[in-house]
């Protein structure tokens, strides 16, 4: 396998800024300037793996994910829905927690676009953790409350002790 076409494929097809380094018999590390949303890089590894190439993750993203979020959460409701679509979407499996792209043809440059698409898609239900989304409500309802002009500028300023009682609560 010639590594430097391979290298040139991804470049060509993704980003400029992509590098292969060999790990082992039939291994490299994927190196691209996709982070996650602190900062971290994706974690992508190319490698052989009964007879194709697959790009793999090697189970980064979801364990990247549960800093923030219950593994559990994960596999449920909205969370797994969002999951499931982009792997479908983009051709990913999810084998026990590891995410794997098979390389078609030697389509490696659009094997990588379609991985790294289906890993930054996976990543976006960690917009969905819970205190991000009560903000977010309360920010929608009070945009609402203001246009409708229902809400009383006295109402307004007593809602945070409302929002404050309900963390208390959980």
């Amino acid at each position: 396998m010639n590594t430097a076409v391979i290298e040139t494929s991804f470049r060509e097809k993704v980003c400029a800024k992509v590098r292969i380094v060999l790990e082992g018999d039939e291994r490299f590390r994927v190196f691209t300037p996709f982070l996650f949303e602190d900062g971290d890089h994706l974690a992508i590894v190319l490698k052989k793996h009964e007879n194709a190439w697959v790009l793999s993750d090697e189970g980064h993203t979801y364990m990247h994910l549960t800093y923030d979020l219950d593994e559990k959460d994960l596999q449920k409701g909205t969370r797994q829905k969002i999951i499931s679509g982009a792997l479908a979407s983009f051709r990913v499996a999810d084998q026990d927690g590891e995410l794997i792209a098979r390389v078609v043809e030697e389509r490696f440059g659009d094997a990588l676009f379609s991985f790294v698409q289906a890993l930054l898609k996976v990543t976006d239900v960690s917009f969905l953790t819970r205190e991000r989304v009560r903000s977010t409500f309360m920010e929608d309802f009070h945009s609402l409350m203001l246009r409708s002009n229902r809400m009383s500028t006295a109402l307004w300023r007593f809602s945070p002790l409302l929002v404050n009682r309900s963390h208390s609560r959980n």
